[in-house]
């Protein structure tokens, strides 16, 4: 079997890797960019609240902790959510 050829999330047949759609179920595969695009918003998220966090008083600064503890969450998750699905599409 080529390396270029990925599983189904659905019914786990092999896919050449640039397919979106599943030939044989028809199911849509998941696009990397929306992990990337979690990603990148946690990390602004982040920045952002550290920035508020740091700099400010009173209920801003909370709103900056909020911020900061969600954006780390965000890009954590975004990037283990990326890892888990390559693996998993490359596992069979």
């Amino acid at each position: 079997m080529p390396r270029d050829r990925v599983h189904c999330v659905d019914c786990r047949e092999p896919i050449p890797g640039d397919a979106r759609v599943c030939p044989h179920c028809r199911a849509l595969q998941p696009s990397p960019l929306v992990d990337v695009g979690i990603v990148v918003s946690g990390v602004f998220a982040f920045v952002f609240g550290a920035i508020l966090a740091l700099m400010t008083i009173g209920t801003t600064r909370l709103a900056g902790f909020l911020l900061l503890v969600v954006g780390f969450g965000l890009a954590v998750g975004g990037y283990t959510r990326h890892v888990d699905r390559t693996a998993e599409r490359r596992a069979r």
